[in-house]
């Protein structure tokens, strides 16, 4: 009996880890290295979908200086909006499905998820604007 008990508390808080949410961040006005700004827009977005796609983003573009971003590992999804010109840049959050969304909270993943691309549309643009010098 006593197994049992420790077996149930130990299902519990794995349940309780797994569904953990954490408030949603959005990065906004995130600024490209200072060499971004000699490239046109057309590159800048060009490396923005390169690094997006690279970590399985689906991206389509809405407008000049505007991408929805879509990440659907298993049966979660996350998309954003990636607004940005060539001298900055801001992702925010769009919709979500199966991420415990609820107000301004959501898994803990979608954190994860946002930074990676983050840090990978930051590389890619500095990586472009360093080749076209």
């Amino acid at each position: 009996m006593r197994s049992f008990k420790f077996a149930v508390v130990g299902c519990l808080v794995l349940l309780v880890a797994a569904c953990r949410t954490v408030p949603i961040e959005n990065i906004t006005k995130q600024a490209f290295p200072a060499e971004a700004a000699k490239l046109s827009l057309a590159e800048v977005e060009e490396a923005i979908i390169s690094a997006a796609t690279t970590r399985e983003w689906i991206v389509s573009r809405q407008a000049e200086g505007q991408l929805f971003a879509t990440y659907s590992p298993r049966s979660h999804m996350a998309k954003v909006k990636i607004d940005f010109d060539n001298t900055e840049f801001s992702i925010t959050y769009a919709d979500s499905t199966n991420l415990n969304h609820s107000g301004d909270s959501i898994h803990y993943n979608y954190s994860r998820w946002i930074n990676n691309l983050r840090v990978d549309i930051l590389r890619e643009v500095s990586a472009k604007a360093t080749l076209a010098n």
